[in-house]
């Protein structure tokens, strides 16, 4: 009886993994910024990258991250074709992030915004030049000023910023991931259902490689 119900169990898992890898996303629905002149390719697909999450977490896990995990050598990360990456946590982070998207609820696919992509684009500048990080630019400014320079919003705000390879699905899986950063605040704006509306801007870092910054905002009018 009790081999009976593992084989049952097993089976049904393995259903369900590969329905999860056998889901397809309705693109035409969540490609919201491919149209739009005021992007670049990468940085539309970041945002088709964002909603395919957000349209079902728990799939987008299992499709695109599940097999990241073999990878994990330590505290190094060294996916093939990719600079090795040495982490903070190591492969903690990783699971608690499967663990987290599994239990996730849908979020609404983001609109892209010209004014918040402004303003995303000025700390872009910003850091290509100076080399530095974070969110405050090198005139203070925070991200609510940049963000009211373009434009009007109400609700939530926030803003998240990935360093390193923005390839689109990996710099969206190490935003996910939040390896070393406690709150998994990047995490946490990814999958917010409040937020409604994003900025994005992509380029070279000195000191990583590349810069993402990526705006949200619960409602937002450009000037």
């Amino acid at each position: 009886m009790k081999l009976t119900f593992l084989i049952i169990a097993f089976c049904f898992v393995s259903i369900f993994s590969n329905a999860q890898q056998n889901y397809e996303w309705p693109i035409k629905t969540l490609d919201t910024a491919r149209d739009v002149t005021y992007l670049s390719e990468e940085e539309k697909d970041i945002i088709l990258e964002m909603n395919m999450l957000r349209h079902n977490p728990s799939a987008y896990a299992q499709k695109h991250i599940l097999w990241m995990r073999v990878f994990y050598h330590g505290k190094v990360l060294e996916i093939p074709g990719k600079t090795p990456f040495k982490t903070h946590e190591g492969v903690e982070a990783y699971d608690e992030c499967l663990e987290a998207l599994k239990k996730a609820e849908p979020a609404p696919p983001l609109t892209p915004s010209k004014g918040m992509s402004k303003a995303c684009k000025l700390l872009v500048y910003d850091q290509e030049l100076t080399g530095k990080t974070g969110h405050k630019d090198s005139a203070g400014n925070q991200p609510i000023d940049r963000m009211h320079k373009f434009g009007n919003f109400s609700g939530f705000f926030a803003e998240n910023i990935h360093y390193g390879d923005i390839e689109p699905r990996f710099a969206i899986i190490s935003l996910l991931i939040d390896d070393g950063v406690r709150s998994r605040g990047h995490r946490k704006n990814l999958l917010n259902p409040e937020y409604k509306y994003t900025g994005i801007a992509t380029g070279e870092h000195k000191e990583f490689g590349g810069i993402c910054v990526i705006n949200y905002a619960s409602e937002y009018t450009d000037k």
